[in-house]
C-alpha cells in the first residue's frame, strides 16, 4: 500500500507542468527530458536566461538545472520555446484528468470549451466547433479524428509517438547505434568521429531487446524511488534538527530566567548579550539549513519528474523509446547521486551551550560556545567520500615524552596491553614472551612476571589490583601489585577465549573475544562476570572478523565499546541490556586493537595497520583522526588516573616505544 502511494506521488509529475503546476498545455521537451508548457517555458526563458548564466544562448532547466542550449540564436525571441520538440508523452496521462479544448485555450478571447474530439495527427483535444473548422482546412483535412470517449478506451493506439530521437550534435541524423564503452546512444557520424576506437558498439535495430533488458527500466525506477526515500528522510531529519534547534534557543532564555533570580542586575547585561549572540548563531544556521532544504526539495522534484517520465515511457512507449529514455535516465541517476554526495553527504549539527563562570570573574560571553561537527548522514553511508584526516595539533594534545621500552626478553616483544597506576607506575603485557612488565613513574624497569598462555589485554581496578586476559587458558588472572612486586591472587574461568577486559567494580569485570564460526556466521561476544566466575550477562553479536576483540567501559553512560581486530569496526553496547547503540566503520581504521575512554567520555581506538588513532564522540561520531606524530604500528593505549594524559605503545622498525601525550 505504501509503495503504491509513493509510486502515485511520483507518477503525478508526468501530468503537471513543473512551472505552473497545471495540466500540460502544448508540452515541450528539453534535452534533459523534462517537459513544460510551451508558454511557461517561454516565460521562463525570457525572464531567467540572461540573468542566470550571464550570457545569451543558454539557460538552466527549471527542474534539474542542466545547462540547455537555445534552439534559436535570439534567446529573447517569443518563438524560442516552440523550437523545442513537442512531447506526446504527457498526452497519454491526460486521460486521467478533465480535458479542455486546446485550440480554444490558445486563443485570445478567453472562452474555453470542453474537448469532445481528439486529432490523432496533431495530438490535440478539440471541441466540436474547432474540430469542424480543423477538418475544413486544406492542411488538416486528411488528419485522423476520433472522439474523446474512443480515445479514452485505448489512448495508446491513438497516440503516435512522433518525436524520433535524433542526434543532438548532428541534425537530421537518426540514432542507430549504442556505444557500451561510453554508455550513450549515437548516430552514424558520432560513431565514426568519436567511437571509432570503441570495442563495444552495437546497432540498435538488431540488439535493442538485449540492450533494453540490460538497461532494465524497472530497476532504474526502483533506484529513483529509493533515492527519493533517502532524500525524504534527509529532509525530515533537517526539519527535526530545525525543531530541536528552535527548542534549544528557547531553553536558553528559560535557563537565564532561573539564574536571574540569584544574580539580578549583572544578569540583565549577560542576558542581552547571550540573546544577541544566540539569535545571530541561529539566523546564520537557519539560512544554511533553509538553503540546503531548498536544494534537497529541488532534487526531489527532479527525481520525481524523472521517475514519472520513465514510468510513462515504460508503460506506453515503444521499445526504442524505452531504451533511449532508460539510457538517458541511467546517466541522470548518476548525476543525481553525484549531487547527493556533494550537497547532502555531510550533515551539520549545531550545539549551543550556556553557563555561568563559578566565581563570575569573567563575563558570560566568554563561556558561550558554538561547536559544529561534520558527519556522514546515516542515510548516505554508502556515499561517503574521502575522510579529511585532522592531524595531531598542539592545541589538542602535546607529545610530551618518547621512550624506548627496555624489558628483558628472549623473543621479539609484542605489547598488547598497558595500564598506568594512580602513583604513576605502568604495566605492559608482552604477549610474545608470556610476561607482564612493571615500570616506575619515570618509566624505568622494575620487575616482570611470567604468565604462560600468551596474555592479552589488562585492566586496573583500585590502586593495586590488575586483571589480565589469558585467551589460551580461557581464564583471567588477578594480580596484586605492591612494594614493587607482582603476585597472582586468583583466577576467573571464562567460557571462550578472552582478549579484552575492563573492570566494572571490585567484584565484576567484562571480558570479550571471538566465540564461534558456524555455517559462515562469525560471532564475537562480551560477558559480565563476577570474581567468583558467575556469568551475569552474556551477549553475542555478528561480526566480519573473529580475531581478538578488545573492550573499554564508560561507567558514566554505562556503555561498552568493543573493537574487533582484523577489520575496521567498533561496536557500542549498553552495559545493562546489551542494546546495540551504534557501529562505527571507517576505511581509515585498519586492524583496530586497544580501545579506551577519556575524561569527556570520548572513545580512542588504535589502528595498528592504519598507523593512527580514531577519536570518537560517545555517540560514535568521528571527532578526529590522530595521525601525525604517531609512530608505526600502535598496539596499546591507556589514560592515566586523571584521564588527561594517555600513553601509546607501538612497534616499528625503529624498535618498541612508549609515547606520552598530554591534553592542553
Amino acid at each position: 500500500m505504501m509503495a503504491a502511494a509513493k509510486s502515485g506521488s511520483l507518477s503525478k509529475y508526468g501530468q503537471e507542468c513543473p512551472i505552473c503546476l497545471d495540466v500540460f498545455t502544448s508540452p515541450r521537451q528539453l534535452p534533459c527530458l523534462h517537459c513544460f508548457c510551451e508558454h511557461c517555458l517561454q516565460d521562463y526563458i525570457t525572464s531567467k536566461a540572461t540573468s542566470t548564466l550571464g550570457y545569451l544562448g543558454e539557460f538552466l532547466c527549471p527542474v534539474c538545472y542542466a545547462v540547455t542550449k537555445s534552439q534559436s540564436n535570439d534567446i529573447e525571441s517569443k518563438e524560442c520555446a516552440s523550437l523545442f520538440p513537442y512531447s506526446s508523452l504527457p498526452v497519454v496521462e491526460k486521460s486521467k484528468v478533465e480535458r479542455s479544448c486546446e485550440v480554444c485555450s490558445n486563443s485570445s478571447h478567453g472562452d474555453v470549451n470542453v474537448a469532445k474530439k481528439f486529432c490523432v495527427t496533431c495530438e490535440e483535444f478539440m471541441c466540436n466547433d474547432c474540430a469542424l473548422y480543423h477538418k475544413s482546412m486544406k492542411m488538416s483535412k486528411c488528419h485522423q479524428m476520433t472522439t474523446t470517449d474512443a480515445w479514452e478506451c485505448n489512448p495508446e493506439s491513438s497516440v503516435r509517438c512522433t518525436e524520433e530521437f535524433g542526434c543532438l550534435e548532428h541534425d537530421n541524423e537518426d540514432i542507430k547505434f549504442y556505444c557500451k564503452n561510453h554508455g550513450i546512444a549515437c548516430c552514424g557520424t558520432c560513431t565514426y568521429l568519436y567511437h571509432n576506437t570503441c570495442k563495444d558498439v552495437f546497432e540498435l535495430k538488431q540488439n535493442l531487446p538485449d540492450l533494453l533488458e540490460e538497461m532494465n527500466p524497472h530497476k532504474i525506477m526502483e533506484e529513483l524511488q529509493t533515492l527519493e526515500d533517502h532524500l525524504g528522510n534527509f529532509l525530515g531529519m533537517n526539519k527535526e534538527e530545525i525543531s530541536i534547534m528552535e527548542s534549544k534557543i528557547m531553553n536558553i532564555s528559560a535557563k537565564i530566567a532561573e539564574i536571574r533570580k540569584k544574580i539580578n542586575r549583572m544578569l540583565d547585561d549577560i542576558e542581552m548579550m547571550v540573546k544577541t549572540e544566540g539569535d545571530r548563531i541561529y539566523e546564520d544556521w537557519m539560512i544554511r539549513k533553509q538553503e540546503q532544504n531548498h536544494q534537497c526539495q529541488s532534487l526531489i522534484n527532479a527525481v520525481r519528474s524523472s521517475y514519472a517520465l520513465l514510468e510513462t515511457v515504460n508503460r506506453h512507449g515503444s521499445a526504442r523509446k524505452k531504451f533511449f529514455v532508460a539510457s538517458k535516465m541511467m546517466n541522470q541517476l548518476l548525476s543525481y547521486n553525484e549531487q547527493v554526495r556533494e550537497r547532502f553527504g555531510r550533515v551539520e549539527h549545531m550545539k549551543i551551550n550556556i553557563k555561568l563562570n563559578k566565581h563570575m570573574k569573567v563575563l558570560l560571553s566568554k563561556d558561550v560556545q558554538m561547536q559544529a561537527k561534520i558527519e556522514c548522514h546515516k542515510e548516505f553511508k554508502d556515499m561517503q567520500g574521502n575522510i579529511i584526516i585532522k592531524p595531531l595539533r598542539e592545541r589538542d594534545v602535546v607529545l610530551s615524552r618518547v621512550l624506548d621500552i627496555d624489558c628483558p626478553s628472549s623473543k621479539e616483544p609484542v605489547y598488547t596491553g598497558i595500564v598506568q597506576f594512580p602513583q604513576g607506575e605502568i604495566m605492559l603485557i608482552d604477549s610474545n614472551n608470556d610476561t607482564c612488565c612493571l615500570y616506575d613513574s619515570s618509566y624505568n624497569f622494575i620487575t616482570s612476571h611470567t604468565l604462560p598462555g600468551h596474555p592479552s589485554g589488562l585492566c586496573l581496578f583500585g590502586d593495586h589490583d590488575v586483571y589480565i586476559a589469558m585467551p589460551a587458558k580461557r581464564a583471567v588472572r588477578l594480580l596484586l601489585i605492591r612494594d614493587r612486586s607482582i603476585r597472582v591472587t586468583g583466577t576467573i574461568a571464562t567460557r571462550y577465549r578472552c582478549y579484552g577486559l575492563d573492570a566494572v567494580d571490585k567484584d565484576t569485570i567484562v571480558v570479550s573475544g571471538p566465540c564461534s564460526v558456524t555455517s559462515g556466521s562469525r560471532k564475537c561476544y562480551w560477558s559480565l562476570i563476577t570474581r567468583a566466575g558467575l556469568v551475569i550477562l552474556h551477549h553475542e553479536f555478528d561480526c566480519q572478523w573473529t580475531y581478538e576483540a578488545f573492550i573499554a567501559l564508560d561507567m558514566t553512560k554505562y556503555r561498552i565499546y568493543v573493537s574487533v581486530s582484523g577489520g575496521n569496526t567498533v561496536y557500542c553496547f549498553g552495559l545493562t541490556d546489551g542494546e546495540l547503540y551504534f557501529v562505527y566503520v571507517s576505511n581509515d581504521l585498519k586492524f583496530p586493537l586497544s580501545v579506551t575512554v577519556d575524561r569527556d567520555d570520548n572513545v580512542y581506538v588504535v589502528g595498528y595497520c592504519s598507523n593512527n588513532i580514531h577519536k570518537l564522540s560517545p555517540d560514535g561520531v568521528k571527532l578526529q583522526i590522530i595521525s601525525s606524530g604517531v609512530a608505526e604500528k600502535p598496539t596499546g593505549i591507556c589514560f592515566n588516573h586523571n584521564r588527561d594524559i594517555f600513553l601509546i605503545t607501538n612497534q616499528s622498525q625503529m624498535g618498541r616505544q612508549l609515547q606520552q601525550y598530554m591534553h592542553t
